[in-house]
């Protein structure tokens, strides 16, 4: 009689016993992989290859391609950029009441942009009410009790549209708002819809507007009695209507004057006399009569249609002249008077160093 082998028996009930286990691991496996999402996949282009890609960040990539510096910046490692797609950039030219932004200081335009660049990678899920963001620009991106951002100027709501984007060298995040550093918007606030906007935040006037900054910080503000010149153009000193001859920055560059050429009194001095305390239109003035300004001169309309001030034949300026249209760039009004451009430097007779020792007086 054939013996029954038991250990094969055995064996064979084994293997097939793990045979229904592995197949059961097997099985759970495959349905718990199948399960998981997809990982992310590795990003691939670079913030400023984001941005340029992007058929709604056409305005984003013009400044930032024409500001070579921060280019520069943008193409390092490690960076958030919140980037304000076009209608982000029409909403504020429609709140400056601009046609274009290149209407607006560079140097304002080049500290905006840096305020939406950080240098470090921060993602989204990471924000906080507490966190606070150290700008490329120097000032702190905040957020509100909703986690959107609150330096959007008038907007404190500022969301982010669409999901971050990663790249190679950081992450995006999308925003329809353009963000105002908090000194910018102190700034603009103050100024807007006045004269003083005009002049402190246009482009044509960039020179100009540092030397009155250098005028208002390194005289006006500690010499007793002397109102700033930004509180006088904004209508918060002096008369509540003005006019404003002011010299474009050809003329500047042309007579190679730099703001280290006067002294911020000297510069006080010198800008004073181009500022009337009353609105004069371009066809107010009447020539040969003298006009007074703030520091005491005269300023004159010519038969030839330039401007004097010091009383020594010949013009000293014209009226600046849009190179693309021929016309004038008079009468730009506001709510508190009126700007006109000139080519040229109004100096007072016997000015001098354009010095003052008194309110507005030259010495």
């Amino acid at each position: 009689m054939k013996k029954k082998n038991l250990f094969l028996k055995s064996t064979s009930s084994l293997l097939a016993m793990l045979f229904v286990v592995m197949s059961a691991f097997m099985f759970t496996a495959c349905d718990e992989e199948t399960d998981d999402p997809d990982p992310e996949p590795e990003p691939e282009n670079s913030i400023l290859e984001i941005v340029s890609g992007s058929e709604t960040h056409t305005q984003l990539e013009a400044f930032v391609t024409a500001d070579t510096e921060l280019a520069a910046a943008l193409g390092g490692d490690d960076l958030t950029l919140f980037a304000p797609n076009d209608a982000a950039f029409d909403r504020l030219r429609t709140i400056l009441d601009v046609e274009s932004l290149d209407q607006v200081n560079p140097a304002v335009i080049g500290a905006v942009l840096r305020y939406h660049a950080v240098a470090s990678v921060e993602l989204r899920e990471s924000f906080t009410e507490d966190t606070e963001l150290t700008s490329l620009q120097g000032e702190n991106i905040t957020f509100n009790a909703d986690v959107n951002i609150f330096n959007g100027g008038t907007d404190t709501d500022v969301e982010f549209i669409g999901d971050e984007i990663l790249a190679t060298n950081g992450v995006v995040h999308v925003v329809e708002t353009i963000l105002i550093p908090p000194s910018i918007f102190a700034t603009i606030g103050a100024n807007l819809g006045k004269v003083s906007q005009t002049v402190l935040l246009g482009a044509d006037f960039s020179t100009l507007a540092a030397a009155i900054q250098k005028a208002d910080e390194g005289y006006a503000a500690s010499t007793e009695g002397v109102d700033l010149l930004s509180d006088i153009l904004a209508g918060n000193a002096g008369s509540d209507q003005i006019t404003v001859f002011a010299p474009v920055n050809q003329v500047f560059e042309a007579g190679s004057i730099t703001l280290d050429t006067y002294t911020a009194q000297q510069w006080y001095g010198l800008i004073a006399n181009h500022v009337l305390g009353s609105k004069k239109l371009s066809s107010d003035l009447v020539e040969g009569q003298g006009n007074v300004t703030l520091a005491g001169g005269a300023i004159t309309l010519l038969p030839s249609g330039g401007l004097d001030s010091n009383g020594v034949s010949g013009a000293e300026a014209t009226f600046a002249v849009d190179p693309e249209t021929g016309e004038e760039i008079v009468n730009i009004e506001s709510d508190n008077g009126v700007v006109h451009a000139i080519a040229g430097i109004l100096a007072p007779a016997s000015s001098g160093r354009y010095a003052v020792d008194a309110k507005y007086n030259f010495k």
